[in-house]
């Protein structure tokens, strides 16, 4: 009996030893897809990238027209009446855009006053704060108009304009530069950027006629649409 169970568990080991290992197989690691980017994606990219390079060079024309400004204030001061620097000092503040702007807290939000300058609100803390061009365009913003932004728990931006700066109407015409954006030519041959959500929202076309706003006593280089007339 011992031999017979000695001769089973023999046999048992011998089948065990020639049973085929069966190799694993390991899962080959899926390709990954590629991209391909259209060509109305990097039109768009495209776009967006020269909008950008325009805002930052729009914004420091004007930075250096409003230093101009100031510089040539500053060559009226008189050292016999030291008394008249009291007049330049509040002009340079008027340019700079420090009078009378605050920055406060108010019901769990804070809020920041600032000047537009075309682009952004410059807030009494000096720091750029983007204004959406669909509520520059609706509200007629130009340069110098003063915000007041109110800045919720959640992030969400609300803008109101609380002072508009003096306006004046010029005619011009609709133009687009070499990197199809719009801008309004005037009559004696000045440009003004334009807000391109209000030409799109006015469906205006090179050759329109326009009407637009500016500030008064600015000499800045942006522009806010009053009407389009269809050619």
């Amino acid at each position: 009996m011992a031999e017979t169970k000695t001769k089973e568990t023999a046999a048992a080991k011998e089948v065990k030893a020639v049973e085929p290992k069966v190799e694993a197989k390991t899962a080959e690691p899926k390709a990954k897809k590629a991209t391909k980017t259209s060509k109305d994606e990097l039109m768009e990219k495209y776009l967006q990238m020269v909008q950008f390079v325009q805002n930052t060079v729009g914004n420091i024309e004007n930075d250096l027209k409003r230093v101009s400004i100031v510089l040539s204030q500053l060559s009226k001061f008189n050292p016999e009446k030291p008394e008249s620097f009291l007049e330049i000092d509040k002009d340079a503040k008027d340019f700079f855009w420090e009078t009378e702007l605050k920055t406060y807290s108010e019901e769990n939000m804070e809020v920041v006053e600032g000047k537009f300058d075309g682009y952004f609100m410059i807030g009494a803390d000096q720091k750029k704060y983007p204004v959406p061009l669909n509520y520059s365009s609706k509200t007629k913003l130009i340069p110098g108009d003063v915000l007041k932004l109110k800045i919720l728990e959640d992030g969400k931006f609300i803008y109101k304009l609380i002072q508009p700066a003096d306006r004046k109407h010029v005619r011009a015409i609709l133009s687009k530069t070499e990197d199809n954006k719009f801008i309004a030519m005037t009559d004696d041959g000045k440009s003004f950027f334009l807000n391109q959500a209000a030409v799109s929202f006015f469906k205006g076309k090179p050759g329109d006629e326009l009407y637009i706003l500016v500030n008064e006593k600015d000499d800045s280089a942006f522009a806010a649409i009053e009407a389009i007339i269809k050619k």
